[in-house]
């Protein structure tokens, strides 16, 4: 094998509208929740817990499908995916701010959750890992870096348009962004590098085998389940167990504290602009997280990172609990943000590294479903809120899971 002749190696166009994808996906579904609380329940009379149970609902449907969309595209690949979800999750989008009762509500939430797991999750991870292996972390890093990004970006531009046109009109442009992301993917994106004559990291192919980053690889793959890893044979590991909930705990609290970052910095007096805009800080710091945890998955040992990141990670809920400093306040942006933002970047980082590129879509179909205990962290955090008028009791909480996570990534075996 040998280095191509092209400056760009294809596949980081690949892990570009990959990061597009995240950024509509989750930046959507999850973030500009921070900009449409408020303003809904002003609007229709909803309570913080009514609006929470949508997001609840919705994640209930969106990581359910992603067993679904695993099977699929190891059948027909990622373009046709991309292309139905992100027009099915916009249209979504457009009509969750034109609905006036919350069953309706709760049904399109639930199909805006469905759509965006169809161009980001389980599908975007594995666009971006079919064309890497000795730079996966790094590529994946880059990629899911896009969630970060979202938050950082996309409420404060909700926000403004909310403020500037009014929630119908803030979720029509919105959608109609998401629509557009389908053509571009379709256009884009190709499912394997050995369709291009190329191999993973921009190697090209001389022989039928070769050795990447100490990685058999058969040219060309066989984009069907591997009966190495089947269902059967994964829940009979403690790694399927203990990996899968060991991130499905991390993600309880950080699905809770970012979904509600704003409306908790607004609570404590800052204004509401300001208010979003130390969110999106603390995004903006998650995406710098999201890139760095993969680079150093790529030259260390990723499941010590991942130890490494839980920790840190309860220290930042840690510093959120305290009052009336604003040092304390100053470094839980920094903290938590960069931590946080490693959980979905590792995630699928340590399941490539323990089960194989081959294989990666067939186990991340199976051990993603652990993510939608994820939920729990809405409800954690509305219920707190409504119940005694802050978030700390959601954040005491969030540390305990952190700690029990960090336990079960340290029992972990190979």
């Amino acid at each position: 094998m040998k280095q191509t002749d092209t400056k760009i190696y294809y596949g980081w166009y690949i892990a570009t509208v990959a990061c597009w994808g995240y950024f509509l996906s989750t930046g959507t579904g999850f973030y500009a929740f921070n900009a449409f609380l408020e303003p809904l329940c002003s609007a229709r009379g909803w309570t913080r817990t009514d609006l929470n149970l949508a997001l609840v609902i919705g994640t209930v449907f969106g990581f359910s499908s992603q067993y679904i969309y695993g099977t699929i595209l190891m059948k027909t690949g990622v373009r046709r995916l991309m292309l139905a979800g992100s027009i099915t999750a916009g249209i979504s989008f457009m009509f969750i701010a034109r609905v006036h009762t919350l069953w309706q509500f709760y049904l399109f939430y639930s199909l805006l959750f469905i759509g965006n797991g169809a161009y980001g999750g389980i599908v975007a991870s594995c666009a971006v890992n079919n064309w890497f292996v000795d730079q996966r972390g790094k590529a994946i890093g880059f990629a899911t870096a896009g969630m970060s990004l979202s938050g950082a970006i996309l409420p404060i531009a909700a926000l403004l348009l909310i403020q500037h046109t009014g929630i119908e009109n803030a979720a029509l442009f919105i959608g109609l962004v998401m629509v557009s992301f389908g053509p571009l993917a379709w256009v884009v994106v190709r499912d394997w590098p050995e369709d291009m004559g190329l191999a993973p990291d921009g190697l090209t192919i001389n022989t039928d085998t070769y050795t990447a980053g100490q990685i058999q690889i058969h040219v060309p793959p066989q984009v069907t389940a591997s009966a190495e890893w089947n269902l059967s044979r994964l829940v009979r590991t403690d790694v399927f167990w203990k990996l899968g909930l060991a991130f499905g705990l991390m993600m309880v609290g950080t699905v809770g504290v970012m979904s509600q970052l704003k409306p908790r910095f607004a609570d404590t007096g800052f204004s509401s602009l300001t208010a979003m805009m130390m969110m999106g800080a603390t995004s903006l710091v998650g995406a710098g997280g999201k890139y760095s945890w993969g680079m150093m998955c790529d030259r260390f040992n990723p499941k010590r990172i991942a130890i490494a990141m839980t920790l840190a990670n309860a220290l930042g809920l840690y510093l959120g609990l305290v009052k009336n400093s604003m040092a304390a306040l100053i470094i839980f942006i920094p903290v938590f943000g960069f931590s946080m933002g490693g959980i979905m970047s590792t995630f699928p980082i340590i399941v490539a590294s323990l089960f194989g590129r081959k294989n990666f879509a067939a186990v991340l179909r199976y051990i993603s479903i652990f993510l939608v205990l994820q939920m729990f962290g809405y409800l954690i955090a509305g219920q707190s809120f409504d119940t005694t008028g802050s978030y700390d009791t959601a954040y005491r909480i969030f540390i305990g899971l952190d700690i029990v996570a960090a336990l079960l990534l340290c029992s972990l075996k190979k």
